[in-house]
């Protein structure tokens, strides 16, 4: 359905905003390749998942990946550090996907 992963996160931004949640894009993947020097300085973290999304005191990060692609070690890694805090991520491949994330979320259901 979708060409790139970049299409895809767009049409999830737009969808989160149509459903009334702040959106954050990272832009991770990009910052590093434009400056890896950032993420010595502490200023952006590899792997940090590409969108944060916020709604009545609640909160997701997600990974946005086409089907068929995987995560990177070093995005497992973060991912598991960020769950830690008991701040839920997700890997979406569509907007089915942040559908039922937002879902769970909102229910309070998942945690990490």
């Amino acid at each position: 359905m979708f060409a790139s992963e970049a299409e895809l996160q767009n049409a999830i931004v737009k969808y989160l905003w149509a459903c009334d949640w702040y959106v954050i894009v990272t832009d991770a993947g990009e910052a590093a390749r434009a400056s890896r020097q950032r993420h010595r300085r502490g200023k952006m973290r590899p792997g940090v998942p590409d969108i944060t999304a916020l709604k009545n005191g609640r909160g997701m990060l997600l990974e946005v990946k086409l089907p068929g692609r995987d995560l990177t070690p070093r995005q497992e890694l973060e991912h598991r550090y960020i769950a830690e805090f008991g701040v839920p991520v997700y890997v979406v491949r569509s907007i089915e996907d942040v559908q039922r994330a937002m879902e769970e979320v909102e229910r309070g259901e998942r945690i990490g």
